[in-house]
C-alpha cells in the first residue's frame, strides 16, 4: 500500500497525518512547543521548537510503515510570521508570530493614510 504524509505547522503545535492510498488515515500524531509572551502584545516562539516537534513527530509516525510506501509529503505552516536570520541562515531571534501586536500603533497610521 501507498503512504502520503501532511505536516502542519500550527501556532501551539506541529500535526503529522499519515494517509493510505485511499484517503483514509492510518495515523496522527500532534507534538506541542512554548508560546512566549515576553511583553504585553508580543506573541513569539523559537523555530528550532518548530524544527525539533517536527522531526520528533515524523520519526514517531514513520517507524509504524515501511518508508518505501511514502509517495509524497505536504506541507502547510503558520501564517506572517517573522523568522530572523543571519548569514548562515540560523535563527537570531524567537521569531514574531501573526498574532503579534506590537506594531498596532504604525499599523493603524498607516490604515488611516490612505493617500
Amino acid at each position: 500500500m501507498k503512504h502520503f504524509v501532511g505536516i502542519d505547522l500550527g501556532t501551539s503545535s506541529v500535526k503529522v497525518l499519515l494517509l493510505n492510498e485511499n484517503g483514509e488515515v492510518v495515523s496522527s500524531i500532534t507534538k506541542e512547543y512554548p508560546l512566549y509572551f515576553p511583553q504585553n502584545g508580543w506573541s513569539e516562539q523559537n523555530p528550532e521548537d518548530w524544527y525539533s516537534q517536527t522531526i520528533v513527530a515524523l520519526k514517531e509516525l514513520l517507524s509504524k510503515i515501511d518508508t518505501n510506501s511514502i509517495l509524497s509529503f505536504s506541507f502547510s505552516g503558520q501564517m506572517h510570521g517573522l523568522v530572523m536570520l543571519d548569514e548562515k541562515d540560523k535563527t537570531i531571534r524567537p521569531a514574531i508570530l501573526w498574532n503579534d501586536s506590537r506594531s498596532q500603533h504604525e499599523t493603524d497610521v498607516l490604515n488611516e493614510n490612505k493617500d
